[in-house]
């Protein structure tokens, strides 16, 4: 397999902090990976690490096979999009061309290059628009065509949905899913939202404190364990076996049933009454979010919610067995 990343015992302080803390981690080529994780996760600083814009104070990171150590050289196989893209003066096209002369793309390609990335993001009805007046969906759009015209090799998209209506961000992920689907090029977006990236991408890294974590990143809880249960501040979560260090858990929210009351011969061990909170699509299933003074995630088939007959406010159980829990 070729990669397009490879890191290897990389660390990134703050403050004394250490914020990212990666052992070994490969990233192929020509794949699309969502890169998921809560705030203060590490997304943003892994991104620059990729963009080939910050140093690890330890470790290596390899570009397709090779020593990242000439950046400058290096950078322009790289596209990286801000999570606040910044627009420069001028229209949308004046956006652009400016991005290519700047990337030092060959004059002639400049029209055909311009308008391709135009059409990869839907704005070319918006081509001579000043940029600084579009919303802000239509302004990460700019940026990301303002990317692509150069054709590079990585396109990283730091946090690409943050802050946007669910309007914009629909256009966004048709976008993203795409370029998803263009086998020349990795991409790697961010994003806190598990659902909205496994509608783009089966491919993931998941980021726990700067570390990579294999356990899904919903239902992610902070406490303690005690051998057998794990205490959260309000919540005690019966645990299979694991280190007595162990800080959160996470429980997948496809292990989690819903019902109207408590079953006595269930094998879960974990049965807890809540509150119906929230409904909503998740990609052809329904996501559930259930206040047992912690908030859980469900996520159930249309079928199932028309069975139980659930609607916002309504008391219910949810249910799961010890070996659900993951400890991180």
């Amino acid at each position: 397999m070729t990669y397009a990343y490879q890191l290897e015992n990389v660390k990134i302080h703050y403050n004394n902090q250490l914020v990212l803390d990666i052992e070994k981690l490969d990233i192929p080529a020509n794949e699309c990976l969502a890169v998921l994780g809560e705030n203060g996760a590490g997304k943003s600083t892994l991104f620059h690490l990729l963009a080939l814009l910050q140093k690890p104070e330890s470790g290596r990171i390899l570009l397709f096979g090779e020593s990242a150590l000439s950046p400058q050289t290096q950078q322009r196989r790289i596209g990286l999009v801000a999570q606040h893209p910044y627009m420069l003066p001028g229209t949308v096209k004046d956006n652009i061309r400016l991005a290519l002369q700047l990337q030092k793309v060959e004059k002639p390609l400049h029209q055909q290059r311009l308008q391709l990335a135009l059409e990869t993001v839907n704005l070319t009805q918006l081509a001579d628009q000043t940029a600084s007046t579009l919303s802000g969906g239509e302004q990460r759009r700019v940026a990301i065509a303002r990317v692509l015209a150069f054709e590079p090799a990585v396109l990283l998209l730091d946090e690409p949905f943050a802050n946007l209506d669910s309007f914009h961000q629909r256009q966004l992920e048709d976008v993203i899913t795409l370029l998803a689907n263009d086998r020349n090029r990795t991409v790697l977006f961010s994003t806190h939202d598990r659902l909205q990236a496994s509608a783009i991408t089966p491919h993931t890294i998941q980021l726990l404190k700067g570390k990579p974590v294999s356990a899904p990143l919903l239902n992610l809880f902070h406490g303690h364990y005690d051998g057998e249960i794990f205490h959260t501040k309000t919540l005690k979560i019966f645990a299979a076996e694991g280190s007595l260090s162990a800080r959160h858990i996470a429980i997948d929210p496809l292990a989690i049933t819903i019902s109207t009351h408590a079953h006595s011969d269930s094998s879960a061990r974990n049965q807890l009454p809540g509150r119906l909170i929230s409904i909503s699509e998740a990609d052809r299933a329904v996501r559930l979010t259930v206040d047992c003074g912690d908030k859980f995630e469900v996520i159930i088939s249309q079928q199932a919610l028309s069975a139980l007959a659930l609607s916002l406010g309504a008391s219910v159980w949810i249910s799961f067995k010890a070996t659900a829990v993951t400890l991180l």
